[in-house]
């Protein structure tokens, strides 16, 4: 404990720290300073968006629903906590929960995955999460530790990049990557380059390095891998002891092949049989067909993309070899199921079928979305800049002329009240400064065909 002296010192010392944090605009890029000890207060509002309310054209920076989305959500929860309060069972959901997660959830959830993704989906081999930054740090402080070898994309989701190497000290490796993902032969000469540094493993830690992929509707680039590569991938882990770490969060969903083959106007409509490029799991799967028990392969989801990220709820899919050492681990069997009463509103959804066809609406606004965005690039964009429409996801990837620079557009945007990120954000050396993400879901159409407008403006004033 600490005495009152102590307390108040620690109190002044912060109130002074605080006192001295402010933004400053430099050199075209708007920057915050402030002592690393208060860092993670200085942005404490009432969402993770709270710096950007100043915005006053439009958020393209985010990967998040959007707010009418979220505000379906509310009489979905009421509906869904009323019928779950009046099961029998009820009150088990106020208790430590089972290790793997509240049966009932994740026999619903296997019954929705198998539905959406058009592959087989077991409730045993499914774990519940806190979302997918939880599964994906679960994992990672598990099976790995401070200097341990992860091998990335470049590009690659930018946040992944800071986990690994800012919260968990992990040595980040970049390896090359193209319109298909993962090159394999870069990463087969990479793995072999580390080999020397890689961890020793044991019974309930069997992989020496990790493997971070983000097969399906990638971010930022919205690339999906190919049949091929992610058996070349699955080949490679295998041979070296790698877990692979699908970052599998945008697979349900998938928009009208009309839409990526530049057909910006046909009218958008629910349609069941859309479905993702197979995951990586199911070629791992195949690949230990004879020992269904083991695997390199582990699939992260979450509801953050497809109802709300306040939710927190998520799950792992993979085979015993990978989620029975984590079943078993001490964080696991001290807290249980990790969010057993969010987990029951969520067995409370699916059951309901609220969760069906909340998903079936927003593909159909994201869609929207996408087309609006699209036309007005398409109108607005100079010749110069190479972009692709969505096949899925949350992302458009925009390639700049050489001579203009992401991170200098995104600070002009800024002034103009736009957000989006620029390229370098997500390569972990620092690469691709020509070039922006651009996120679609979190606006309404009009805004975006005014955005696609004004991002073309900027672009063009910087040629």
């Amino acid at each position: 404990m600490l005495c009152g002296a102590a307390k108040s010192s620690i109190l002044s010392s912060v109130k002074r720290a605080t006192r001295q944090t402010h933004w400053r605009y430099e050199s075209s890029q708007l920057k915050r300073s402030a002592p690393p000890a208060v860092m993670a207060n200085v942005t404490d509002g009432k969402t993770l968006f709270e710096d950007l309310k100043f915005l006053t054209q439009a958020n393209l920076a985010v990967g998040s629903p959007g707010p009418k989305e979220l505000e379906a959500c509310r009489e979905m929860m009421v509906k869904a906590t009323a019928w779950r309060m009046q099961q029998p069972d009820a009150a088990s959901l106020f208790q430590y929960g089972s290790r793997s997660g509240l049966p009932g959830f994740r026999e619903k959830l296997a019954e929705f995955l198998t539905s959406h993704y058009g592959d087989s989906v077991s409730a045993d081999s499914l774990m519940t999460t806190a979302g997918a930054t939880s599964g994906f740090s679960m994992l990672a402080s598990y099976y790995f530790s401070a200097g341990d070898v992860v091998f990335v994309e470049d590009t690659t989701y930018f946040l992944a990049i800071n986990y690994c190497r800012k919260d968990c000290g992990f040595n980040v490796v970049c390896v090359p990557s193209d319109e298909n993902g993962y090159i394999p032969s870069e990463l087969e000469r990479l793995v072999a380059e580390h080999r020397a540094s890689f961890r020793q493993c044991g019974e309930a830690k069997p992989f020496k390095a990790m493997v971070y992929a983000i097969p399906t509707y990638h971010n930022p680039t919205g690339r999906c891998m190919t049949a091929e590569r992610c058996n070349e991938v699955v080949r490679i882990a295998k041979a070296n002891d790698l877990l692979v770490v699908c970052d599998d969060v945008y697979n349900l969903l998938p928009y009208s092949p009309k839409l990526r083959n530049g057909d910006f106007e046909f009218e958008s409509k629910e349609d069941s049989s859309l479905k993702a490029p197979l995951r990586m799991l199911h070629y791992d799967r195949l690949a230990n067909a004879s020992t269904p028990s083991f695997g390199n392969v582990v699939s992260v989801g979450t509801f953050s993309k497809i109802l709300a990220p306040g939710a927190r709820l998520g799950w792992l899919e993979g085979s015993d070899y990978v989620l029975g050492p984590l079943r078993g681990s001490a964080f696991v069997q001290s807290g249980g199921s990790v969010q057993q009463l969010m987990a029951g509103l969520g067995e409370a959804l699916l059951h309901l079928g609220l969760q069906q066809k909340h998903l079936a609406e927003c593909r159909v606004k994201y869609e929207n979305r996408a087309k609006a965005l699209c036309r007005s690039f398409k109108q607005h964009l100079p010749a110069e800049v190479e972009w692709k429409p969505p096949a899925g996801g949350y992302f458009i990837w925009l390639k700049l002329p050489e001579n203009v620079d992401g991170a200098e557009l995104k600070a002009l945007a800024l002034k103009d009240g736009l957000s989006l990120s620029p390229g370098i954000a997500s390569s972990p050396e620092g690469k691709f400064r020509n070039y922006c993400r651009v996120g679609f879901t979190y606006e309404e159409e009009d805004v975006l065909e005014k955005a696609g407008e004004a991002i073309g403006k900027l672009i063009r004033s910087m040629m």
